[in-house]
């Protein structure tokens, strides 16, 4: 039984090893859960056993949230749970490079109840111990005027302000501006009531004679005409930002 429990151990630690020298990788610390990973809310690339998601090289973002039961006296452990989560951003990491982030310790209830309204980290590169510059990675709280909410939708607001990297998330055809069959310019609303403005968005231009054209009379009296293609090119080009000031100038009409 013994020489069993034995190989057991064994196989765990070689596995254990095994995946931590895989690559490039992020270790969730202690306290904190995984919310998603470049826009994925159910990485295949996390391993639930050592915390840690495998990475490729380069640019990805990183957001978990607080959460774990603290010691609160006589026996009675607590839940503790963060109101905002904190949104890691990675630039360019590298091949054999694992990241991760330390906080003060925590050693009550109560101390973790200041830090969850907190949240002051340090970003580390644990393969060589020392901190990561501002060039390496970056973090920040994302806050909420709704407070604490159970609701929350969290690659929406980071869609919001135009800050989620999610590279294989493809935007849905009822997502976004677009125009009906009538060509009026239409927004769909997810059911929390926000408006949903993909980044990379584009529209599609009309084909053939259908081109429709708008006018305005400028101030010496001329009149200028605009077809829609126009109106579609100079969208397209436009970055996150512009197209976001335009689609809150449509809907403000």
């Amino acid at each position: 039984m013994l020489n069993k429990k034995l190989k057991t151990s064994l196989l765990l630690a070689a596995a254990l090893c095994s995946f931590e020298t895989l690559g490039a990788g992020f270790k969730i610390p202690a306290h904190y859960v995984l919310e998603f990973v470049d826009g994925d809310t159910n990485p295949s690339n996390y391993s639930s056993f050592t915390k840690t998601i495998e990475l490729t090289p380069g640019r990805h973002q990183v957001v978990v949230s607080f959460k774990d039961s603290f010691n609160a006296g006589a026996g009675d452990r607590r839940i503790v749970q963060s109101v905002s989560p904190l949104v890691i951003d990675i630039y360019n990491i590298g091949k054999d490079d694992v990241y991760s982030f330390t906080h003060r310790t925590l050693t009550s209830f109560d101390d973790a109840q200041r830090f969850a309204n907190e949240q002051k980290i340090e970003l580390v590169n644990t393969s060589t111990d020392k901190p990561l510059t501002p060039q390496d990675a970056s973090y920040f709280l994302m806050t909420s005027d709704r407070g604490f909410s159970m609701m929350r939708e969290y690659k929406n607001e980071l869609a919001s302000l135009g800050r989620l990297y999610a590279p294989n998330d493809v935007p849905g055809s009822q997502r976004g501006l677009s125009t009906n069959a009538y060509g009026t310019p239409t927004i769909r609303a997810d059911s929390s009531g926000s408006v949903m403005v993909q980044q990379g968005l584009t529209l599609e231009p009309m084909g053939g004679g259908s081109a429709m054209s708008t006018s305005s009379t400028s101030k010496g009296g001329k009149v200028n005409h605009v077809t829609y293609n126009e109106l579609v090119k100079m969208y397209n080009s436009a970055d996150d930002a512009t197209k976001l000031k335009f689609v809150k100038y449509v809907m403000s009409r």
